[in-house]
């Protein structure tokens, strides 16, 4: 169909500098030629934007004429192996190319004017399940601290047991009737562990905790729980730096689940964004209550960032005095500390007082949404592989596809929006990008001026 949403997407994107960023890992004259990478970035892009997993897609892809037509291929051509991408997905991963691709499309709406040069950004994070059951939990196992002189003891009476007893089975060998039967045709199967431990043992009333259990399936995973009332699973966060006006998502990371990761995380993104996207500015952050530590307002602050962060008592503090002066560094340092740590909660509440972004913190549930899309459409309610570093490929590969989906959003108001109109300036900080308003208003003014003193010209009265 004309407005298919893949029609807008192939005239949207641009992945031709893949080709730049993968051609280091392959080799120019040895080995078999490689997959068009291109090619893996469209089925990648189909595989998230349809919810499918690799096996389905690769199914469903022979039969599917609009699949087939994105990825510039046809009924008769010859189709890459499922296991193909799935090494070519590893390999991209050591070497951050879907950083890259993360890069370019935030890039593409930023060149194509969907997010302005002042950003009013927000911050989340969210959920997502671990590939793991609670099953594959095991205890910890400390090794026992013990002196160099007996680890090699031990070691060497371990070698002299595993010798002796390689010596006894080759004497029972020798001695064993060949038409007896092979042992291992009379022994019963062996099973699971897992499955085991899942059928028989019951976690009713047992304890867990981080520190004393891992999970042998997905040991980068752990037990979290947003709430009281909320079940602990094995789990992973998934934070979400966006521009609110525009629903973009600026930067995104997958962390290990800690009750501090979200104020880590989130300073770490601001550094990113402030260090690779140029030509735009974070003027305000809107957050949640778990962002409204002292040490973070006041590295807003520092940044020039007016933090728009909800808290829960908005009634301003008194500057604590003390009755006493004190000699004592250590406590003139934490009456100094205790005295900012008001001044930063005053102005920060200052701030929600005045109302005067009280628009853009409204758009702050633009962020839950983008959460709700990320869940229901495009599969971020559950990890599909396991590891940190395969979340942090599913969290990137999510808001690519999301961001893409509002620049076809743009391209159907402004039907001038494409390849060519995204693609990035050379210059970030020239004048003309910086300002479009002011440059479309002087390139008005210039042409009514030509046409003007064309007029005069071509007028030449006859005496």
């Amino acid at each position: 169909p004309q407005k298919h949403i893949l029609r807008k997407l192939k005239d949207v994107i641009d992945f031709s500098q893949v080709h730049e960023w993968v051609a280091p890992l392959y080799s120019e004259k040895t080995g078999r030629p490689s997959i068009d990478p291109e090619l893996v970035v469209r089925i990648i892009v189909l595989e998230y934007l349809f919810n499918h997993s690799e096996r389905e897609f690769f199914s469903i892809l022979p039969m599917h004429a609009g699949y087939l037509w994105f990825c510039g291929l046809d009924f008769e051509s010859s189709l890459p192996d499922r296991t193909t991408l799935v090494k070519t997905r590893a390999l991209w991963r050591q070497h951050g190319v879907f950083d890259r691709l993360m890069h370019q499309v935030v890039d593409q709406c930023i060149a194509a004017g969907l997010v302005k040069p002042d950003v009013h950004a927000g911050v989340d994070g969210t959920q997502v399940r671990a590939n793991a059951s609670i099953h594959s939990l095991q205890e910890k196992t400390l090794a026992p601290v013990q002196s160099l002189q007996d680890y090699l003891s031990e070691l060497e009476r371990d070698d002299r047991k595993a010798s002796s007893e390689r010596h006894d089975n080759q004497d029972d060998d020798n001695d064993r009737d060949p038409t007896s039967g092979s042992p291992s045709n009379q022994e019963k199967p062996k099973t699971n562990g897992l499955e085991e431990r899942a059928a028989h043992e019951n976690f009713r009333g047992k304890k867990f905790s981080n520190q004393t259990y891992r999970s042998v399936t997905d040991p980068d995973a752990r037990l979290y729980r947003k709430s009281k009332g909320q079940e602990t699973y094995l789990r992973y966060l998934v934070h979400n730096l966006m521009d609110v006006e525009s629903g973009v998502i600026l930067a995104t990371t997958a962390s290990v689940a800690s009750g501090t990761a979200e104020r880590e995380v989130s300073l770490h993104q601001l550094a990113e964004v402030r260090f690779k996207h140029k030509p735009i500015k974070i003027r305000t952050l809107s957050a949640d209550k778990a962002y409204g530590t002292p040490f973070y307002l006041q590295s807003l602050f520092s940044q020039g960032i007016t933090p728009l962060v909800s808290l829960q008592n908005l009634k301003l503090e008194e500057t604590p005095t003390w009755k006493r002066k004190t000699n004592d560094p250590e406590r003139q340092r934490k009456r100094q500390a205790k005295v900012e740590e008001v001044r930063i909660k005053n102005k920060a509440k200052q701030i929600q007082l005045d109302g005067k972004y009280r628009e853009i913190q409204v758009k702050r549930t633009r962020l839950e949404h983008g959460y709700a899309e990320s869940k229901n459409v495009h599969g971020l309610e559950r990890a599909r592989s396991r590891g940190l570093d395969c979340m942090q490929e599913q969290a990137l590969c999510t808001a690519i596809v999301q961001n893409l989906k509002r620049l076809c959003r743009l391209k159907g108001r402004r039907p001038n929006t494409g390849t060519l109109a995204c693609a990035k300036t050379k210059n970030p900080r020239e004048w003309s990008h910086q300002y479009p308003l002011a440059f479309s208003i002087f390139s008005k003014i210039y042409e009514h001026i030509v046409q003007i003193t064309e007029k005069f010209t071509r007028f030449s009265p006859v005496f």
